[in-house]
Parts: C-alpha cells; sequence; structure tokens
C-alpha cells in the first residue's frame, strides 16, 4: 500500500540537495578529525623526532659555487655522502637520481627537490663528469674539518653508506632512508613526506 507525497516536488529536491551536503560536510569532517589524530605519515624510513637541526657550513660545487645552510632554505633536499671514485659514492648518486626520477608524475614535488652529494675528497673532472646526470644534482666538497663537523652533526661518523638523508624547507634533518629501501619505496617516503608541505 503506498501513501501520496505530499510535499510538492521543488520541497523534495531541496530537502534531498540538503540531505547530500549534510553527507559531504560530515565525510570531510570526519576525514580532518581522522588525519589529525594520525599525527605524521608512517614511512618505511627512520624518522627523527625531534628533527636535527643541521650546523652552519659552507662547500663548494665542482664549479666553484658555494653551496652552505641558505642553500638548503625553502628546498627538499636528498643528501648523501661518498667518494664518486668509489663503488658506494657511485652507487649513492644512483639512488638520489633513481628516487627523484620516480617522482617524475608529480612535478611539484619533482621541482622542490634537491639533491647532494657531500665527497670526503674534492675530484672536479669526475664530479663534472657527473654533474651531467641531473641539474638537481649538487657535488660537494670543501675542508676536511668542516666536513667532518656535517657528518658528526648528522650522526654519520662512520664510513660512507649510500643512506639517503631527507632534509625539510626548514633546514632540518626528519629522515634517513636506508640503503635496504629500493627505489620503490624511497620515493613512496617521500611523497609521504612531502606530500603536505610542497604548494
Amino acid at each position: 500500500m503506498f501513501f501520496p507525497n505530499r510535499h510538492p516536488p521543488l520541497v523534495r529536491l531541496a530537502l534531498a540537495l540538503l540531505a547530500m551536503l549534510l553527507f559531504v560536510v560530515g565525510y570531510q569532517w570526519g576525514n580532518q578529525v581522522q588525519m589529525a589524530r594520525q599525527g605524521p605519515p608512517a614511512i618505511q624510513g627512520v624518522r627523527l623526532d625531534p628533527p636535527l637541526e643541521l650546523p652552519d657550513f659552507a662547500l663548494r660545487d665542482p664549479f666553484g659555487v658555494r653551496f652552505d645552510r641558505a642553500s638548503l632554505e625553502g628546498h627538499w633536499t636528498l643528501l648523501a655522502f661518498g667518494d664518486l671514485a668509489g663503488e658506494l659514492g657511485q652507487r649513492a648518486v644512483q639512488r638520489l637520481i633513481e628516487t627523484r626520477n620516480r617522482l617524475a608524475d608529480q612535478p611539484k614535488l619533482l621541482t622542490a627537490l634537491q639533491l647532494v652529494l657531500v665527497q670526503g675528497t674534492e675530484r672536479l673532472e669526475l664530479a663534472r663528469d657527473f654533474a651531467r646526470l641531473s641539474p638537481a644534482l649538487h657535488l660537494l666538497s670543501g675542508e676536511p674539518e668542516m666536513i667532518s663537523t656535517l657528518r658528526n652533526a648528522l650522526g654519520l661518523a662512520m664510513a660512507d653508506r649510500p643512506d639517503l638523508l631527507v632534509i625539510a624547507p626548514d633546514r632540518r634533518l626528519i629522515a634517513i632512508l636506508p640503503v635496504a629501501q629500493d627505489g620503490a619505496a624511497l620515493a613512496q617516503d617521500l611523497r609521504s613526506l612531502m606530500g603536505g608541505h610542497v604548494p
């Protein structure tokens, strides 16, 4: 048995639109509350809490251009240490470039990211050759004491490893992406770390 609808069509339409609006508002509000409770996104690498403040430093690229702490401001930076003449340094460069290339589907993240390799020994000719691999790649060298101070501040006094360090635009080390991670995992961690912080 059906009862006749006593409301005119315009009233029924208005009620249906109001119901949809309430659903959308409730859904958005619920998502925001859930995201606020979740905290920072989970990553496979190691997140530092609290992040490490980088000390002042002054290095230079193979073309003589200065690169210092101010060069990190406003950029996301993937940093590694290694000697370009050795396997670990070359592997670190490969991981830096591969990780950045996996962000090619997200131009804003790609533009915001710079790559840095700090060499323990200055190899200008070799560094100039490697610099052609990517315009985002900075191959740096400098005084051994300066590099040692930087390494110690980052907790990397040990021998070179192709781990990647993630430095936020506020010049603080926020995560370490270990050598065990493959390219896909590295890129996913970067998306998670950078995702909500790139305009």
